[in-house]
């Protein structure tokens, strides 16, 4: 069994190579989450694993608040769990994120590994060029090939990264990520919006309302996960200022 989380299908990709080699039914948490389900049954399954990416050099917050209030039932004492990281170099804390969450619920995370594919930031960061993409997402492959062997050899492994400094930690955890979550004002619709409504279909916080034809968001809670820019045929939402000078990406591998 696989949770994973997804905006722009870095995550969907790794989660579905890895659940066809070894056998394991997917589940997105976009659907758990934006359906409002807390409950998860795991009897059965040898193998638990996460799949999400790395917001902020640490868990997305939504996947986190999603993982703590979820109730877990029925995880055999042999059951093999891991968690693969998405993210543009670093994945920060997020191994000592998941494995809190987890250990509050008497669960061991016996693996975590990470997966170096584009970032899509783009209100803060550049796009890498196409051709930098395709490099990436090559070199993502192989990792996950590495991956998918430690998996199904039951490997315990650990993240090697470069943790941040707990002042920067705790300036992105107070005012960082609150700030974001409260910044729905800052999306903005060009006159290149066709009202497709796909933008609300992908939201997984379900912020997202057409009003006359046109997208509005109604609540202060975004999960900053930015599919609802990337995702949109038009390119006709924009974040801030910065956006509009960006590309949009998308994981040319995989179906979203």
């Amino acid at each position: 069994m696989i949770l994973y989380f997804s905006a722009t299908g870095n995550s969907k990709y790794c989660a579905e190579k890895i659940a066809s080699k070894i056998g394991s039914e997917l589940f997105s948490i976009n659907d758990m989450m934006k359906k409002g389900i807390t409950a998860l049954d795991v009897k059965g399954s040898s193998r638990l694993g996460f799949v999400c990416p790395t917001y902020d050099l640490d868990m997305a917050y939504a996947v986190a608040e999603f993982l703590e209030n979820i109730t877990i039932k029925n995880v055999p004492d042999n059951c093999y769990v891991f968690a693969v990281f998405t993210c543009g170099k670093s994945c920060g804390t997020t191994e000592k994120t998941m494995r809190s969450i987890l250990s509050e619920k008497g669960i061991k995370l016996n693996a975590a590994f990470k997966v170096e594919m584009p970032d899509n930031y783009i209100p803060m960061f550049p796009l890498a060029s196409k051709e930098e993409q395709t490099a990436m997402l090559e070199q993502a492959d192989l990792c996950l090939d590495n991956v998918i062997k430690s998996i199904k050899a039951g490997e315990n492994a650990a993240v090697t990264t470069k943790q941040m400094p707990s002042p920067m930690k705790l300036i992105i955890k107070k005012f960082v990520i609150p700030s974001q979550r409260k910044a729905t004002k800052n999306f903005r619709i060009t006159e290149d919006c066709i009202g497709c409504g796909l933008c609300e279909r992908v939201c997984p916080k379900n912020l997202i309302r057409l009003q006359d034809g046109k997208p509005v968001w109604i609540k202060d809670d975004c999960a900053c996960c930015l599919g609802c820019i990337h995702r949109c045929p038009k390119q006709a939402i924009q974040y801030g200022k910065k956006t509009e000078k960006t590309g949009r990406y998308t994981n040319p591998n995989v179906e979203l």
